[in-house]
């Protein structure tokens, strides 16, 4: 399938009503197997039953600069069987980017990658779509926040791709009104929310406002758990060190994920784990661990 075809393939699923006997494609975000080489990945996610896959942008980096090609990648990725379907995450969207006086030095390497190379990877690997998120913490106005997303989205349409805006208490744009008032005004089946539910119960849960969201906006939907209590030195720090796999923790993924599905929100779900637990494993525990955890939520 082309690139084309993806995007009308990915806005089809997008779009489609959630019928009874429907199955959401299962995702392993790259989070659960973030120490682990990219070839280790796809085995692992074959292995424990993934369909589809999200890739970081820094995972392509260290590709190329091992020497692989574009052709290599790609054929590796097509013999695996699994699909890299997003890139994620993209961070140079925003006006005006800059890194921030004071950005921790680890982190500028896993954002350092701009819309050329984000368009290359997303060809080399064969994504359908590219998630965004202001990864800077600075403070922006959010009209023009969207109208910055949508000028991207219009973008990666041109180029097959279909946007997808994750909100995150870290950020600027820290729960799902904030995200949705991103998001909503562009009205664009290219353009959606992805729903993480560490994100979600770690800043303002909005069940009423979920309602109101249709179902066909929310295009990824990421599964992790924590402790109610934050863990870590701060919020960052409890994000990237001590989430959980869904259901092993206190955030009420029983009734997000129930909402969810009543809504028809529920087309693309795996975990999303940052973790020292899930470093410790193997890729192939790790990715069966992730796998047994969304088991419970998918059938």
């Amino acid at each position: 399938m082309n690139r084309r075809g993806l995007l009308v393939g990915g806005a089809a699923l997008a779009a489609s009503p959630l019928g009874a006997q429907a199955a959401p494609r299962r995702v392993l975000w790259a989070a659960n197997v973030r120490t682990k080489p990219v070839p280790e990945r796809l085995a692992a996610a074959a292995a424990a039953g993934f369909t589809h896959m999200s890739m970081f942008p820094i995972d392509y980096r260290r590709m190329l600069d091992s020497g692989m090609t574009d052709a290599a990648i790609g054929r590796m990725i097509r013999d695996s069987g699994v699909h890299v379907h997003v890139c994620d995450p993209f961070v140079q969207w925003v006006p005006d980017f800059t890194i921030p006086a004071g950005y921790p030095t680890d982190y500028v390497a896993f954002i350092a990658h701009d819309e050329p190379f984000l368009y290359r990877m997303a060809n080399a690997v064969g994504a359908e779509a590219v998630n965004c998120v202001e990864g800077l913490g600075r403070s922006y106005e959010p009209a023009a926040l969207s109208d910055a997303l949508g000028a991207f989205a219009r973008r990666a349409a041109r180029q097959g791709l279909r946007t997808t805006f994750e909100f995150m208490p870290i950020s600027s744009v820290p729960d799902l009104a904030a995200g949705w008032r991103i998001v909503q005004p562009l009205g664009s089946e290219t353009v959606g929310l992805t729903f993480d539910t560490w994100h979600y119960f770690r800043s303002r849960p909005d069940p009423v406002l979920l309602e109101t969201i249709p179902p066909e906006r929310i295009f990824e939907v990421q599964l992790a758990d924590a402790m109610l209590a934050q863990r870590g030195a701060n919020l960052t720090e409890d994000l990237l060190r001590f989430r959980m796999l869904p259901g092993e923790g206190e955030m009420d993924i029983a009734g997000v994920t129930t909402q969810l599905k009543r809504l028809g929100a529920w087309r693309s779900v795996g975990p999303e784990v940052f973790a020292d637990a899930m470093d410790a494993l193997d890729t192939l525990q790790a990715a069966r661990r992730a796998a047994g955890s969304l088991a419970q939520w998918v059938t």
